[in-house]
């Protein structure tokens, strides 16, 4: 008999209790790339639905679980400004251009912006994290 999977099952069939969700996909440290690849189908499944107090909180718990695995794999603790800000673009297929046209500048200073030649403003600090989700604290030089 085969089971359900998270890609398989439909949003309107997923478990309203939080004991249906653990049987679905029981929560535990992610440990490798399966168990993460696991946990955001299950993430993504739920994202963006009006979900139940116990659907949110065990979607709370997941999304917890995923991001210190991905702390323990990609440490952004270390990463400068510029170093976001290419993480951030390339995620969404994006380069320099992209940022010269959010932040109303030349694409030669948008380059220099992702070398980590240039600082970013205020202004294109503030434009930057709401574009993209980033921590303005972690774009400060």
């Amino acid at each position: 008999m085969k089971t359900a999977t998270p890609t398989s099952t439909p949003y309107a069939k997923i478990p309203k209790t939080y004991a249906g969700l653990m049987a679905l996909h029981l929560l535990r440290p992610i440990r490798d790339q399966v168990d993460a690849d696991d946990a955001s189908e299950m993430i993504d499944l739920l994202a963006g639905h009006t979900l139940n107090a116990e659907q949110a909180d065990y979607l709370d718990l997941l999304s917890d679980l995923y991001e210190k695995w991905e702390h323990t794999q990609f440490p952004l603790s270390r990463a400068t400004g510029a170093e976001l800000l290419r993480l951030a673009l390339a995620e969404r297929n994006e380069g320099a251009a992209n940022l010269a046209k959010l932040l109303g500048i030349d694409v030669s200073l948008s380059y220099r912006l992702l070398r980590g030649e240039r600082q970013l403003t205020a202004t294109q600090i503030r434009k930057v994290a709401d574009t993209y989700g980033i921590d303005p604290m972690a774009l400060l030089p």
